[in-house]
């Protein structure tokens, strides 16, 4: 007999023909029937508990295929402090916060600051050394990007994290030195963020548990009920794993550990078998990084940054081109090498030189050579982001067997940006081009980036509907697709780039019952009001994870 029962709404159930029913049973966490309410009721019994939907919808809980949760727990939660334009507005609002946390501190208590950006919070410029040293004199204070690729620390934390001049650079990132080789306090890209934010870190490493459960609720709360983090380190495999034991876990966690030359040497380090939906964590891939952020002008184009106040304020001179965060025979060395050891690669990317790269390397990676292992046959290896990755690039991938994770909320938050700041009213028409990618023969997902955007599913789909910015403003319409297509990339084509297609991703008998009920269909909504739509409950292989019981 089923243990749950959903009727009395639309179900839709992202098939193939995107079809709706009117039942859906659920028994022992995967979904026993669907179809007719009839039909559906014969498998009532007397311990069932029949949902009614009330005119609801209820569609196959949500996939975030490029998320940080770690990041979210680590960076928003307690002691952190969020300082992202979503809710601090302004750049004398930001140094306020940072003067205000600093004088209620304790004195040497590590600080993070996390999410400022010069583009979106008026007035403010990237914070010196200096700057941080006068409004918190007693603390070691690491204030972050909100893209995640740079940090500003004072000189308290520059010697809390151990970084002097002799500190090398890590890994495809930098500490920027003054002309006498000392460090300024700003670190470039993940590697020398994630030093300058270690003592906060460690400073909230008991509450670890605590902000983990934290950032799963906020993305159950949004509809997700299967996550990815992205920048995975090993070290966090036990604690990830004690936290899917939880009877409450609210989301199943696909993880993607941090690509870097001594894993490729490591001993033992390989890819075991394919762990299916049914765990709720597991590692199953490897991420890498081409090149930096927009908005910190480390993107490697073709094209150059606009000579704007804008990039001035990012001290961009004019002209200005990003480069690569890794040489392309370093980064087809490690595609080669992780491939090789069997893990799916998910590569972060953004500009059209940098995008050439990446293929590239998956081009060898995918090769066959004599004497070296056969490299997986569906390897479906991904690029991460693709700000500006043109029709002819969406095309290679595709020839390639590569599939493409997209950010549309770049249109909603910094489509303005994107156009009168940084690129032109063209880049920015084809920025996340996602008609081009499917019309490319592409399965795309899409995603929130973690901290970078608040988890909001139903927000990329409008974005990648619309195109339309906070202002109004409609960038590339003949990039828009179909809301049925913004739909799958939320949840099948997610599903299916993390290989659990089969299992999760639509509704359909034998499927895990995950499950997300909201409070109207988005197929039968206007496109200008998609980002309205509200998730009343969300449910993990039949258990709900978020919202009061219906």
């Amino acid at each position: 007999m089923a243990e749950l029962i959903f009727t009395g709404g639309p179900i839709v159930t992202v098939d193939a023909g995107m079809r709706r029913v009117e039942a859906l049973a659920v028994a022992d966490g995967r979904i026993r029937a669907l179809g007719a309410h009839d039909e559906v009721m014969r498998h009532r019994g007397p311990e069932t508990y029949v949902v009614d939907l009330a005119g609801r919808a209820l569609l196959p809980g949500f996939v975030e295929a490029h998320g940080h949760p770690t990041l979210m727990a680590m960076a928003l939660a307690p002691p952190a402090v969020d300082v992202r334009p979503f809710t601090v507005p302004t750049g004398a609002d930001v140094l306020e916060a940072i003067r205000r946390e600093a004088a209620a501190a304790e004195p040497d208590t590590p600080l993070c600051f996390y999410g400022i950006d010069v583009l979106l919070q008026p007035g403010l410029t990237p914070p010196t050394r200096a700057e941080l040293d006068e409004l918190a004199p007693r603390n070691p204070v690491v204030v972050v990007a909100n893209s995640g690729h740079a940090a500003y620390a004072n000189t308290a934390m520059l010697d809390a994290a151990g970084v002097t001049r002799d500190t090398p650079d890590p890994p495809g990132a930098s500490f920027v030195r003054d002309a006498d080789g000392a460090p300024t306090g700003e670190g470039r890209e993940s590697g020398a963020v994630a030093l300058l934010m270690a003592p906060s870190t460690r400073a909230g490493g008991t509450r670890f548990p605590v902000n983990m459960r934290w950032a799963y609720g906020e993305l159950a709360r949004a509809g997700y009920t299967t996550v990815t983090d992205m920048a995975y380190g090993g070290n966090l495999h036990d604690r990830l794993a004690l936290l899917a034991d939880d009877p409450d876990c609210k989301v199943r966690l696909r993880a993607y550990e941090i690509g870097t030359p001594p894993l490729v040497r490591a001993p033992g380090h390989v890819m075991g078998e394919a762990p299916g939906a049914g765990p709720l964590f597991a590692q199953i891939g490897m991420k890498l990084w081409a090149d930096g952020s927009p908005w910190q002008g480390n993107i490697a184009t073709s094209f150059p940054y606009l000579d704007t106040d804008a990039t001035r304020r990012l001290g961009l001179e004019a002209g200005h081109r990003g480069g690569l965060n890794h040489g392309p025979e370093e980064l087809a060395e490690l595609a080669v090498a992780f491939t090789r050891q069997g893990y799916q690669l998910a590569c972060h990317v953004h500009g059209d030189v940098a995008v050439d790269a990446v293929l590239d390397a998956y081009e060898q990676a995918l090769a066959k050579e004599e004497d070296a292992p056969e490299p997986p046959v569906d390897a479906r290896p991904r690029l991460e982001h693709c700000g500006a990755m043109t029709r002819e690039q969406f095309a290679r991938a595709a020839d390639l067997g590569a599939t493409v994770s997209l950010f549309p909320e770049h249109l909603y938050y910094w489509g303005d940006v994107l156009a009168d700041d940084l690129f032109g009213e063209e880049v920015a028409g084809r920025w996340m081009a996602a008609r081009s990618a499917l019309d490319a023969g592409l399965r795309v997902s899409f995603h929130n980036d973690g901290t970078v955007t608040p988890p909001d599913p139903l927000g990329n789909i409008a974005s990648a509907v619309t195109r339309t910015t906070r202002d109004g403003r409609v960038l590339g319409e003949s990039e828009r697709i179909t809301v049925a297509e913004a739909l799958r990339a939320q949840t099948i084509d997610a599903a299916w780039q993390l290989h659990l297609d089969e299992e999760i991703g639509s509704l359909a008998v034998g499927k895990h019952a995950d499950l997300v009920v909201l409070d109207r269909d988005p197929l039968e909504t206007s496109p200008e009001s998609l980002r309205e739509i509200g998730v009343v409950a969300t449910y993990l292989g039949g258990r709900q994870t978020h919202g009061t019981p219906l």
